[in-house]
């Protein structure tokens, strides 16, 4: 876990400044500069151009996290696997692309309704869908060879502080909302500039080829992986967008953006997995490669553990403060009280994701790597047609249940296969010990007195985090986060003294 931890920490910093910079956007920028209708658009080309480019990719990140180790060389070379990689991830765009183009008038039908801006702008996908590939391969170029911080500044931060900027001239009138779209696109193609520029420097790749055919690759059963990961990795992302997709389908981007704003919000409970994921991909499989079992249990408990626990601490203090959200967000078309139970739905489908560790990494890259596309073939269909059912009855609130029941289904699975098929599991006693901190750290901090909004954030939180934190160092839940505590606290008992 040295590796893990190293990088972890930084990349957790990374993640939760990032956070901040959402949380402003977010709760304090869109829901004044734009309505529901122009937000959830805004969180639909994002939706259908993660999947595009997923699609596109033709699985070459995963591709890459499994095989990498195999055609790792001194020389920087690699045998050529990063060009030809590459090669492969371009043609799959060209085809996808084309695909897209082709399809124009049966993918606006869906939304030629509920969703109008859709079709002015359905030839911005194309390029906003390439620098999101451009963006995934360069950043799991990086995570083989653990740099994986950088990538992560670019997509957590600086992404997110252009946005911002972006908000800001939306509210000083110097552009609209079409500019905004445009420049937003543009954005992102520049951390997919900079994170190459990155690249071409750090050293770890020559960029020369002698074999112009890659002979040494085997290619049949690199693409044969490919396959049938792209199938599971595109359906595992429709499961995480298909909420959206299909509720600016069914019911409007109106409401959808209010859907959205609270999974935004939501997606804070993601971040700590997040952080963990940009190492322990490569971690698992490497250990994969040497059969360092243990060395994968450990890394599935620890993971497990230390996510449950930072994600229940983030969803107990988004709810201690839902009034504050309200108070500072102040747009009743997207803080209506009756609301605030989706965010409570959604959040309990993130804890159950995060907790759940590292399930589909494992299976991912092991040799049984085809069993995750029966899986999410299986949980797509589940989810899908419970949205058919509920969102034209319950709108947002059916989404949020149909997202929530098919994470859980889909962990349980994948956990009850790892527990019997490699003899793995992640739960222990001190993940109900979680649940208990968790229960008691709500209760002090949501009946405590209400006080000036800013005044109120600071002490509720306070109050809720140290119990919270206190409780969890009490009963050495993460011998990791412990030992993180007591170093932290020798180093300022130095500095004091």
């Amino acid at each position: 876990m040295g590796i893990v931890k190293a990088q972890a920490y930084k990349n957790t910093a990374v993640s939760y400044i990032g956070m901040v910079i959402a949380y402003i956007n977010t709760v304090l920028l869109f829901p004044f500069f734009v309505n529901t209708g122009e937000y959830g658009f805004y969180n639909l080309i994002i939706s259908i151009s993660v999947l595009y480019s997923l699609i596109a990719s033709m699985g070459v990140p995963s591709i890459l996290a499994k095989y990498f180790p195999f055609y790792r060389t001194d020389d920087k070379k690699h045998n050529g696997f990063i060009h030809w990689s590459a090669g492969l991830a371009l043609g799959g765009f060209i085809a996808a692309t084309l695909i897209y183009i082709s399809f124009k008038h049966e993918i606006l039908a869906a939304y030629s309704q509920k969703s109008p801006l859709f079709a002015h702008y359905y030839y911005y996908l194309v390029p906003l869908s390439f620098f999101v590939l451009s963006f995934n391969y360069l950043e799991m170029t990086g995570r083989i060879v653990y740099q994986t911080i950088y990538s992560n500044f670019l997509q957590n931060i600086l992404l997110r502080l252009l946005t911002t900027a972006l908000l800001l001239m939306i509210a000083a009138k110097w552009i609209n909302f079409e500019d905004f779209i445009v420049l937003y696109i543009g954005s992102n193609g520049v951390i997919s500039l900079l994170l190459l520029i990155s690249i071409v420097v750090s050293g770890k790749f020559s960029y020369r080829l002698t074999d112009y055919r890659f002979k040494a690759i085997k290619k049949r059963e690199v693409i044969n992986f490919g396959f049938f990961t792209l199938v599971s990795s595109a359906i595992y992302v429709l499961l995480q967008k298909v909420d959206t997709l299909m509720l600016s389908s069914m019911v409007g981007d109106a409401v959808q953006g209010v859907y959205s704003w609270y999974f935004n919000i939501a997606l804070v409970i993601s971040v700590p997995a997040q952080a963990l994921s940009r190492t322990t991909y490569a971690i698992v499989a490497d250990s994969w490669k040497s059969n360092n079992r243990e060395n994968i249990i450990e890394v599935y408990y620890k993971t497990s553990i230390i996510q449950m626990v930072v994600g229940c601490l983030l969803f107990i203090g988004i709810i201690v403060n839902r009034e504050n959200l309200y108070a500072i967000a102040r747009n009743k078309e997207f803080t209506d009280p009756k609301y605030f139970s989706l965010f409570i739905v959604i959040g309990l489908g993130f804890l159950v994701d995060i907790t759940g560790g590292l399930n589909t990494y494992i299976i991912s890259t092991s040799h049984k790597y085809r069993l995750i596309t029966a899986f999410v073939i299986a949980a797509s269909i589940f989810c899908i047609g419970l949205n058919y059912v509920l969102i034209p009855k319950y709108q947002g609130m059916g989404a949020a249940i149909s997202y929530l029941l098919t994470i859980t289904g889909l962990n349980f699975a994948t956990w009850l296969y790892i527990k019997y098929r490699f003899k793995m599991q992640p739960f222990t006693y001190k993940h109900l010990l979680v649940i208990g901190v968790t229960l008691v750290s709500w209760l002090a901090g949501q009946y405590l007195w209400r006080m000036p909004v800013f005044l109120d954030i600071v002490v509720r939180s306070g109050v809720t985090a140290f119990i919270y934190a206190l409780l969890s160092y009490y009963f050495k839940i993460s011998a990791d986060i412990n030992d993180k505590v007591d170093a932290t606290l020798k180093k300022a008992l130095r500095f004091i003294k």
